[in-house]
């Protein structure tokens, strides 16, 4: 057989991450505001209380998430290909798989 027959590769494992941003509003509770530090009687807002507020509200299933970017890099675990992936070798498929 000759050498010309042959192809060699290299597995890689790569990552893509998407992420998606969405805006909820949170309401201005009692919960969320906390008594100032000199007890003066006033209030200011718990930003802790906030965000977890804002948390919360955001697994809504009703919240609009929408793509903000996706990043595709070398996944930082390299190993052996799982038997029920795919492998995309383009020498075999130049337009893309068929099954």
């Amino acid at each position: 057989m000759d050498d010309s027959d042959h192809t060699y590769s290299i597995l890689l494992r790569y990552r893509r991450v998407t992420t998606e941003d969405a805006y909820v509003s949170v309401p201005v509770t009692s919960d969320l505001m906390k008594p100032e530090p000199e007890a003066d009687g006033t209030f200011r807002l718990n930003t802790d209380a906030l965000w977890a507020e804002g948390l919360r509200i955001s697994r809504d299933s009703r919240v609009e998430w929408r793509v903000e970017s996706t990043e595709t890099v070398p996944h930082p675990t390299q190993q052996p290909k799982p038997e029920d992936r795919y492998t995309f070798d383009p020498f075999y498929f130049p337009t893309g798989p068929t099954n």
